[in-house]
């Protein structure tokens, strides 16, 4: 059962995969880059290896985990998936990268974090970062960037916000 907290002191841990030189794949480290300093949220550039972060987002206690990246193969469209949504979605992955999602959901859920989100956007291209990628990135960048003045928050409506973007 998905527990609604309505914190705003929440602490939400933002996570970027991929390589900012490799166009469509920079789509997780732009997200961190382009963030502001906050309260609320505390942000890794995980590169190709967001495995090596694991044991630093677990000790960080965080009610939220959000991980930002390429999603493989162009045509699929973005993707947006939480908490079990990730293991059922990406069984192999479903990501540009070999590292499963299901199994790095698999491994936070075992070590008390509640909350997993995994947004993707398309690699359209390898070289260039596409015009519409960043024009959602844009726009998921400032949700984020509002998390602390936002009231009511809560991760169902922080969820709704970014599923509203990503589109």
């Amino acid at each position: 059962m998905l527990s609604i907290l309505y914190n705003i002191r929440m602490k939400i841990v933002v996570c970027g995969v991929g390589a900012l030189d490799r166009g469509d794949d920079g789509f997780g480290p732009y997200v961190i880059e382009q963030l502001g300093v906050s309260d609320t949220v505390v942000k890794f550039d995980c590169g190709l290896y967001p495995e090596n972060y694991l044991n630093k987002i677990i000790a960080l206690a965080p009610d939220l985990v959000m991980f930002f990246d390429a999603v493989a193969g162009g045509e699929t469209g973005p993707v947006m998936l939480k908490n079990e949504e990730i293991a059922e979605q990406s069984p192999v992955s479903v990501t540009t990268h070999s590292l499963s999602f299901g199994a790095i959901y698999d491994f936070l859920r075992e070590n008390g974090v509640e909350h997993v989100f995994f947004l993707g956007l398309p690699a359209i291209s390898y070289e260039l970062f596409s015009e519409s990628n960043k024009m959602i990135a844009d726009r998921l960048i400032a949700v984020l960037n509002n998390i602390d003045t936002a009231s009511g928050l809560s991760i169902i409506s922080l969820y709704e916000a970014l599923s509203e973007e990503i589109r």
